[in-house]
């Protein structure tokens, strides 16, 4: 980590992590202008699914912002991002008090050692095979080589199957040898007590799947940094906050994936075999850098309410407790997932990142999955994912906010959408006008508005859908 963080990077050159949406395209002229009609200047603006937290970001300026999310990651993001006052925007902004490098440098070192102990001469073999794929060297025996090299990194121990353990499809390689040897009792171990050094989940789980060697090696290890600041440091939690968000950033930009971690991309073909090693060649430290950059420059320019808060709840329950200590929340913002795919399998890197607790994985037919998804018991699933559940998601939400006394603004796609796809196939012949009627129950005043746009999917797909807003005003 050399010198200290760099200055004058422009927030909107640090794009967020990439969800399976497009906020960022309608926020201008669309989104927050809905925004703004609906909340007065200094009210409360609550974003209920808040994802990458670019709405309340783009509102912060204009109003107080309540923000909330299930998942870990996403509630990190967005705490980074949101809360604070002016106390540690000083801080902050204050190279001496908040260094990267003073903070981390030691413990990442550290970490770094002991992982490279384990893995003797696999980074030199990655880095010449990675640099003549990228510089068109070497031909066809160098792209043979290096699916070679990822084919034999040894696959996470799996202590839930018999004593055959999974069904592995190639040797391990002499240069993992040592890690392969070990795993097993050394996952055990982390199991019960995560902090155990050295921090190796990322490298053990995940290197040559979502991640290079040397990448998963800069995330183990910038967790384990992150996990030893100082309990003495007045910023303490606000620096663990911070430091994760960076993280999470350079993960999410850096995989060779996609634009998610449902499964790697294939390296069967030449062309995918370029992006993969091309995706490779990224620098987590720099991307790191880069993104505490941005969050700094963000606050530099845009101070935070210090009555900003960030939640990770249930939102259902998040507004019911609120409505019953009489929380005055002038605008409740909905952005559900549209799809029955589950962020928390698209994501679940991200999650394992944050919650670093070496979960058990999932299994199929006696093998891992190929997306090295966690047990379907540990991953979060949504009832606006639930086709038989989706409806009665909606009005749940319009009930709490009707109890609340707050207007309710909902984002939705009439094509992608689950409800109104399963509205349509069941033969509704304006399932738009349904929707709305259904948020009629319980306001007064229901407008819908919609907007085309290239909307994220899976994999590098982006199909033009219509996109949605529903506002709500005068709860019955």
């Amino acid at each position: 980590m050399a010198g200290s963080v760099r200055s004058g990077v422009a927030p909107e050159e640090l794009r967020t992590f990439w969800l399976m949406g497009a906020k960022s395209r309608i926020l201008d002229g669309f989104l927050v202008d809905a925004i703004h009609e609906l909340t007065p200047p200094g009210g409360t603006f609550l974003d209920l699914c808040c994802g990458t937290g670019i709405v309340g970001r783009s509102v912060a300026p204009r109003q107080r912002v309540l923000a909330n999310d299930t998942q870990r990651y996403s509630e990190i993001v967005a705490r980074a991002q949101l809360e604070g006052g002016a106390k540690w925007r000083r801080a902050l902004l204050d190279s001496d008090t908040v260094d990267p490098v003073a903070d981390l440098e030691t413990a990442y070192r550290a970490n770094w050692r002991r992982l490279r102990s384990l893995l003797p001469g696999v980074l030199t073999i990655e880095d010449r095979l990675l640099s003549d794929i990228q510089e068109g060297r070497g031909g066809k025996k160098a792209r043979a080589d290096y699916r070679r090299f990822c084919e034999q990194t040894p696959e996470p121990p799996t202590p839930e199957l018999p004593s055959k353990g999974s069904k592995s499809k190639a040797r391990v390689a002499p240069a993992f040898e040592k890690l392969a040897r070990g795993a097993a009792e050394w996952i055990a171990d982390r199991r019960r007590n995560p902090r155990k050094a050295p921090f190796l989940l990322m490298t053990s789980y995940y290197a040559n799947v979502y991640f290079g060697v040397r990448q998963a090696m800069e995330l183990d290890s910038y967790r384990a940094a992150i996990a030893a600041l100082p309990a003495d440091d007045p910023f303490r939690r606000q620096k663990r906050t911070l430091y994760l968000a960076a993280l999470v950033h350079a993960a999410s930009v850096s995989t060779s994936g996609t634009s998610h971690f449902a499964q790697p991309r294939s390296i069967r073909k030449d062309g995918e075999l370029a992006r993969v090693a091309q995706r490779r060649g990224l620098s987590i430290r720099e991307q790191f850098e880069r993104a505490v950059d941005a969050i700094r420059a963000e606050w530099s320019e845009v101070p935070r309410n210090a009555r900003n808060r960030v939640y990770r709840e249930d939102g259902v329950e998040l507004l019911r407790r609120k409505a019953r200590r009489g929380e005055g929340v002038d605008l409740v913002y909905l952005d559900p997932p549209y799809t029955s795919d589950n962020y928390s399998r698209f994501y679940h890197v991200l999650e394992t990142l944050v919650a670093y607790d070496y979960p058990p994985l999932q299994l199929r037919g006696g093998a891992l999955t190929i997306g090295r998804y966690p047990e379907a018991d540990g991953r979060f699933h949504s009832d606006f994912c639930r086709r038989g559940e989706v409806e009665g998601a909606f009005r749940a939400v319009a009930a709490g906010a009707q109890a609340l006394g707050a207007n309710l603004l909902v984002s939705y796609s009439e094509e992608n959408g689950l409800l109104l796809r399963g509205w349509r196939s069941g033969g509704e012949r304006d399932p738009v006008a349904r929707f709305r009627r259904l948020f009629r129950d319980h306001f007064r005043h229901v407008e819908v508005r919609d907007t085309w746009l290239m909307h994220s999917g899976q994999g590098d797909s982006n199909p033009e859908v219509r996109e949605l807003l529903v506002l709500c005003r005068g709860a019955k």
